[in-house]
């Protein structure tokens, strides 16, 4: 009699395990089967815990550019003028500066210009020299640069070209840290968006949102099933006779 009363515990207690599992499953499975109909890969989680376990984080920024409460900034090539994406290039950003509601960076073989928009207006190309620094000067309404050799160029518009420069006062675009609510911009344009629902979803489907112990669980899974089988053939040889 003990002896029953075990297997019946031990089939209850896996039975409850798997009910749980088989519960996970089908509500999973669900929501997944009418995903396009729920839009679910358009609905994103930015839990923090749950952006920590898929190892989502914000890149580290490689430059950046005080302009005011502005601000320009190189994240892994993508050039961002506050949380607004510019371009991406592969070269380093030499300087930034703005100049009667335009925008100027400059790369070491251009400088790029934006409206008030930020888009794009043209582009200064066909540089004397390297381009190391961009700045201006209080007097005038140009803009300069300066070479590897220390050398400053100014630009004539009336001509499109580039001429040294003689004056000495500058006021030479600098690396400077980024701001705390700089950062926090920085950090919301690319985790606003998190973890889609429906990535979440399938993960907790399939086990894969515990990763290497998901498989294990899975197998667990199938023990237990197996199990529930032998307990209920005992049960079921039991009672008959």
């Amino acid at each position: 009699m003990r002896r029953n009363t075990k297997i019946i515990n031990l089939h209850s207690k896996i039975g409850i395990l798997i009910c749980a599992f088989l519960v996970l499953l089908s509500v999973t499975g669900i929501f997944l089967n009418h995903s396009d109909d729920l839009s679910l890969n358009k609905h994103y989680l930015n839990w923090p815990w749950l952006l920590k376990h898929y190892g989502l984080e914000a890149p580290e920024p490689k430059q950046n550019f005080n302009l005011g409460s502005n601000s320009v900034t190189n994240v892994d090539g993508q050039i961002f003028y506050n949380e607004v994406k510019l371009f991406q290039t592969s070269d380093e950003i030499k300087g930034a500066i703005l100049k009667n509601n335009y925008l100027y960076i400059a790369l070491s073989d251009e400088i790029m210009i934006f409206d008030d928009a930020m888009e794009i207006v043209m582009s200064l190309v066909n540089m004397p020299a390297t381009v190391e620094l961009i700045g201006t000067n209080p007097d005038d309404e140009q803009i300069r640069f300066l070479d590897s050799n220390y050398q400053s160029w100014t630009y004539n518009a009336a001509d499109s070209e580039w001429i040294p420069d003689s004056t000495k006062i500058h006021d030479w675009s600098q690396l400077e840290p980024m701001s705390s609510s700089q950062r926090q911009r920085m950090q919301d344009y690319f985790l606003s968006k998190g973890v889609t629902l429906e990535q979440f979803l399938l993960d907790l489907h399939n086990g894969a949102i515990f990763k290497k112990i998901g498989k294990y669980l899975l197998d667990a899974i199938g023990v237990l099933t197996f199990l529930l089988s032998i307990t209920g053939i005992l049960m079921w040889g039991i009672r008959k006779r």
